[in-house]
């Protein structure tokens, strides 16, 4: 029987926060990094500024050469490091929603990021991303202003399905959704209203309650 190797003790804490770690280099580099906001390393191919060599190579690998060698097992959604895969599962598949605004009853989120995207645009009104081409329009993403740009401006479709031919779609959100209702045949939407009724978009399960079932309750109502 093969002994597994004891891991390190976390014996060497961090002087700001509460983190600990195995050797003082790891505490050393931690501290630079998150603390004290060094930035050493420098992406080859664009400007942006790393605290981490690994993070700098995550950015590369992911931005600059669109590798996503993750594959979700419960879903056709790739991902660029584990990290982000791992995150992926418990927000979607496991439905952990562990950070909950302080502003919204009831209003949670299952990455820490979205739940400070989700301060700064809705409760900060912070719109820091503005569109080159159309003055005084700005957003609060910059994944929406990106989607904004392809959309509206460049008209592009970059993201080609792997099943139909000649199907593009302008954003990767819209073909992801393409792929998980027509070639998976996923009905993850359920009308709470009909039995055994399900819709693969979300718009398409709220255009059915507004045209059935609001429907019937506005006729009722006038009866």
């Amino acid at each position: 029987m093969v002994k597994e190797a004891k891991q390190p003790k976390r014996e060497h804490p961090c002087p700001h926060c509460l983190a600990k770690f195995r050797t003082p280099g790891e505490r050393d580099a931690h501290a630079r990094a998150v603390h004290e906001k060094w930035r050493d390393y420098k992406c080859p191919h664009c400007s942006s500024l790393f605290g981490h060599k690994s993070n700098m190579v995550a950015h590369r690998r992911t931005v600059h050469e669109r590798r996503r060698d993750h594959q979700c097992p419960h879903c056709s959604s790739r991902f660029g490091t584990a990290g982000n895969l791992r995150q992926h599962c418990k927000a979607v598949h496991e439905k952990v929603r562990a950070h909950a605004c302080p502003y919204c009853e009831g209003v949670t989120f299952g990455q820490k990021q979205n739940l400070k995207t989700h301060i700064e645009t809705v409760h900060e009104k912070r719109r820091d991303h503005a569109c080159p081409y159309c003055p005084g329009v700005a957003f609060g993403e910059k994944s929406t202003l990106r989607a904004h740009v392809n959309l509206v401006h460049l008209k592009r479709r970059d993201h080609a399905c792997p099943y139909c031919k000649g199907i593009a779609y302008q954003t990767k959100s819209y073909l992801k959704t393409h792929i998980e209702t027509v070639h998976e045949k996923r009905r993850d939407h359920a009308c709470p209203y009909c039995k055994g009724v399900a819709f693969g978009r979300a718009s398409h399960l709220k255009a059915h309650i507004s045209a059935i079932h609001l429907k019937i309750k506005r006729t009722r109502g006038t009866q």
